[in-house]
């Protein structure tokens, strides 16, 4: 027995939902395919529906998200996959293998360039074999706010203070301001910093405000970091309990440590433990984010698949030249 995989056209709006709701129960998955399949800047999703060839019956599905991607001083197009699904009565049969060899089969039609991401472990195998390469890890850098952060018990004595005064972030006279409508501010930001992204998504303000403004569980709040009155930098922040994650942060390079200051003084001040980003491992260590407090924990892979034929040396396979944050995600909470 096997199966016929084909790309979803509008009529098959209803099944889509049908398995979005199996795939995620919990969420609501008519505001995630409005947000996600029809509002994204990058333009509308491409989903793959996989059918069994004995009964007809859609077994699951996978898709595109496509995102504007700045490589080499140009836009191009790429996409970050997601919402690979298979119905349980159809899994281990080697079907969400077949939907991802589908989806790069049709790279090249689809004028898509590259998928990327960090999947959960369950697709990381089927990405695999569908055609994607593991060419990095992603990691999660954490810097302790107070007590609770470094698992510290409390003592009521001195020693609490001290390190509490050890811990507290620097003002170093930034301060985080909303992002408004439309807010020119990011884009000024972003015009300042994409000479020094090699490859990256685009994050203008059409993105900030679709990612972060229009996001249907509107956790991850979006802000620009103002220093000396001038922006900075731009972020989006969730709080999870006692952490505060970085979910992004578009900076210079001469400009992350006042970022990271700023962020972490608002983040402190809210009553955070904990802060955390997440960053490819090796720009991480490039960043020597230990300097600004931050500890490498736990690591992901991080898989891209190019279209059939491209050269071995294509720019897309080269770890050194991603910028990959926490916005590269079709997650709109980490909750």
């Amino acid at each position: 027995m096997g199966f016929r995989v084909r790309l979803a056209v509008e009529r098959d709006t209803p099944e889509v939902l049908a398995l979005l709701t199996e795939h995620m129960p919990d969420g609501d998955a008519r505001l995630r395919h409005a947000w996600l399949y029809e509002q994204n800047p990058g333009g509308h999703a491409l989903t793959w529906l996989g059918e069994d060839d004995a009964t007809g019956a859609l077994a699951g599905l996978t898709s595109f998200f496509p995102f504007r991607l700045w490589q080499g001083g140009a836009v191009v197009r790429g996409a970050l996959g997601g919402d690979g699904y298979v119905r349980p009565a159809f899994r281990r049969r080697g079907l969400g293998a077949a939907l991802h060899a589908a989806s790069r089969e049709a790279m090249i039609a689809s004028g898509i360039e590259c998928m990327y991401g960090a999947p959960g472990p369950m697709n990381v195998t089927p990405l695999k074999h569908g055609g994607s390469r593991q060419i990095a890890e992603v990691a999660r850098w954490s810097r302790p706010l107070g007590r609770v952060g470094l698992h510290l018990p409390a003592t009521g004595h001195a020693l609490d203070r001290a390190v509490a005064a050890l811990l507290r972030p620097r003002r170093d006279l930034g301060h985080l301001d909303p992002v408004g409508v439309d807010d020119r501010r990011v884009d000024d930001v972003w015009a300042s910093t994409r000479p020094e992204i090699r490859l990256g998504a685009v994050r203008d303000a059409a993105f900030y405000a679709w990612r972060f403004g229009r996001a249907p569980a509107q956790r991850q709040a979006a802000f620009v970091v103002v220093r000396h009155e001038r922006a900075i930098a731009v972020c989006a922040l969730e709080p999870l309990g006692t952490d505060v994650r970085i979910v992004d942060l578009l900076a210079a390079p001469d400009a992350w440590r006042h970022a990271l200051r700023a962020i972490a003084a608002h983040a402190s001040d809210g009553g955070a433990e904990t802060l955390d980003l997440k960053l490819l491992a090796c720009d991480g260590h490039d960043r020597a984010l230990w300097r600004n407090g931050f500890v490498e924990r736990e690591r992901k892979p991080y898989l891209v698949m190019v279209a059939p034929g491209a050269p071995a040396g294509s720019p897309f396979l080269d770890p050194a030249r991603w910028f990959y944050t926490g916005a590269d995600s079709d997650l709109d909470t980490l909750a």
